[in-house]
């Protein structure tokens, strides 16, 4: 079964009847209710006078304090509370919290009265009080909110952004912190500090987002259009109020979203009928001042689609509205005036009779002067219009010159970046050769390893045995030297090739033209044997031949390499 907020009030006064009194139980009901069900608890709170003439003057003054809040919170006049206010604001004392909650509700209805003296008042001597309870954040924020709102609407913007700065550090929720930020981007707007203005907004947005307050959201949403709009970014301002009045709950008010909707579409010029439907649709939710700008977007509108007939009813209808509006602000000034104006015809009247010649020349100096006027106006105005092109020209100059200055700082700084990359670049490029110096170092000394290795394992061979054997003798004459046999010579060339197969590789790539002997002596070349040792394993007795062999071997190898 569901438990409706009305069956829990219910429920609620049941339980409490058992425990206290009904009127106490009524309180705490409504109390319960007031955050997440207003609307409950207004119902609640709707008792007929003749019991309420039975209250105490303590519950009475509590009652007026639920009912004032219960009835602001549904966003409802204040007015049915007034007498009941003043009783709150007579029982308590200045040293309790609960006056400073009776000023504000009694300020709001001062406000709803256009009483911007009285409302101040309250909502200043409401702060006072409240600064000697810190806890009381709740209600010295909406004081403050208040205050900063009355301030704003005089015109006193500097000090309304005071009020909201002060605002915003009492604020404990996502959704006040939302709302302060909304007024404060508001005074940026005013002052056109775009990024400020921006920043604030879509920070208050965020606020809102994370209270979960679909209205809050919309609100927040519809008020950066607004200031997307007042700043020429219609792309934007026609993005977001889309999504506040997709977000808007239904029970809400929608005339201002459709109508800066429609007025934005129709700026764009991207669909003139939704503009058209939006604004027609605004007509009948909007206030009388916002009705008045809305039918003048009609009147553009249908101008621009060629129906002169329907635009002179919106403008029509639009000028009935601003003369209603200056006649309900000026009718008594204006019936003061026409009183005067026709006792001072009739002296008038009395006096032209014999003076009609002297008023002649009088109206001739007026019609001078006044020509003289107007050419000093036009002079004066041909002045003021050279230097606002100057300093138009000025400004220009300054922006140009400022746009200058950037793009060097900024080249500048590229410069310095690269050159630091470049310095970079040189330190890993020096680090690397470095590397390659020492790992061929390396190669070259793990070669001259190898082929002490390989010299060493020549060495242990018979056939090198053999050669040295053959190198050390001693006879009269050379011819009678031993060498190697074709079989010993055989041997060795299968030992130095088995043994120097790499550089054998290396040497038959590069140098093609090479035969098996020259291989041999290169090879050879490479081992510790004397030079007469290396004629001896070639079957020579002397190191004549070498040479010879060596030469060509070099011919050989200079002509594959060129």
């Amino acid at each position: 079964m569901k438990i409706t907020p009305v069956l829990l009030s219910l429920l609620l006064l049941l339980l409490s009847c058992s425990q206290s009194n009904e009127t106490e139980a009524l309180f705490l009901n409504a109390d319960l209710l007031m955050e997440d069900h207003p609307d409950s608890a207004l119902n609640l709170l709707n008792i007929q006078p003749e019991i309420i003439e039975e209250f105490s003057d303590k519950d009475c003054a509590y009652y007026a304090l639920l009912l004032a809040r219960a009835t602001d919170k549904c966003k409802q006049s204040l007015l049915p509370c007034d007498s009941l206010l003043n009783v709150a604001l007579d029982y308590y004392d200045d040293d309790e919290k609960e006056k400073a909650v009776a000023l504000l509700y009694k300020g709001r209805l001062a406000v709803e009265m256009e009483e911007a003296e009285e409302a101040t008042t309250c909502f200043q001597k409401g702060l006072t009080i409240i600064q000697d309870f810190p806890k009381e954040l709740k209600t010295k924020n909406l004081l403050l909110s208040s205050l900063g709102n009355i301030y704003f609407d005089a015109g006193y913007y500097d000090k309304s952004m005071e009020i909201y700065e002060t605002m915003y550090e009492c604020c404990t929720t996502d959704l006040e912190k939302s709302i302060a930020l909304n007024n404060i981007s508001t005074y940026y707007c005013l002052i056109e500090e775009k990024d400020s203005t921006l920043m604030l907004q879509r920070k208050a947005l965020n606020y809102a987002i994370a209270s979960g307050d679909s209205l809050q959201i919309a609100m927040s949403e519809h008020n950066l259009s607004l200031e997307f709009d007042s700043f020429d970014e219609l792309d934007s301002a026609l993005y977001y109020e889309k999504m506040a009045l997709e977000g808007l709950p239904q029970k809400e008010n929608h005339g201002n979203c459709y109508f800066n909707l429609g007025d934005l579409l129709l700026k764009t010029g991207k669909n003139k009928d939704s503009a058209l439907y939006y604004l027609t649709k605004a007509l009948d939710d909007v206030s009388i001042e916002s009705k008045a700008s809305c039918l003048k977007s009609l009147y553009k509108l249908e101008k621009e689609n060629g129906d002169y007939k329907t635009a002179n009813t919106y403008l029509e209808e639009h000028s009935a509205i601003i003369d209603s509006l200056f006649y309900m602000e000026q009718s008594t000034e204006i019936q003061q005036l026409i009183y005067e104006y026709n006792t001072k015809m009739r002296v008038r009247e009395e006096q032209l009779k014999g003076k009609r010649i002297i008023y002649c020349i009088i109206a001739g100096s007026v019609l001078i002067c006044f020509l003289i006027i107007l050419i000093y106006q036009n002079y004066i105005n041909r002045k003021k219009r050279t230097q606002l092109q100057y300093k138009q020209s000025l400004e220009q100059t300054q922006n140009k010159l400022s746009s200058l200055e950037t793009t060097i700082e900024n080249n500048q700084l590229m410069i310095t970046l690269l050159k630091q990359e470049k310095n970079n670049l040189k330190q890993e490029h020096d680090s690397k050769e470095q590397q390659v110096e020492e790992r061929e170092q390396t190669i070259t000394r793990l070669k001259e390893e190898k082929q002490q290795l390989l010299n060493w394992l020549f060495a242990q061979s018979n056939i090198y045995q053999k050669v040295i054997t053959l190198s050390k003798q001693v006879v009269p004459d050379k011819k009678e030297m031993k060498v190697l046999t074709t079989a010993e010579q055989e041997q060795l060339k299968n030992t130095i090739f088995e043994l120097y197969n790499d550089y054998i590789s290396f040497l038959h790539k590069t140098y093609p033209k090479l035969t098996e002997s020259d291989l041999l002596f290169l090879c050879l070349q490479k081992t510790s044997l004397e030079p007469l040792s290396i004629a001896i394993c070639f079957g020579y007795s002397n190191t004549h031949p070498l040479n010879q062999k060596k030469y060509k071997i070099k011919v050989r190898m200079d002509e594959e390499g060129s």
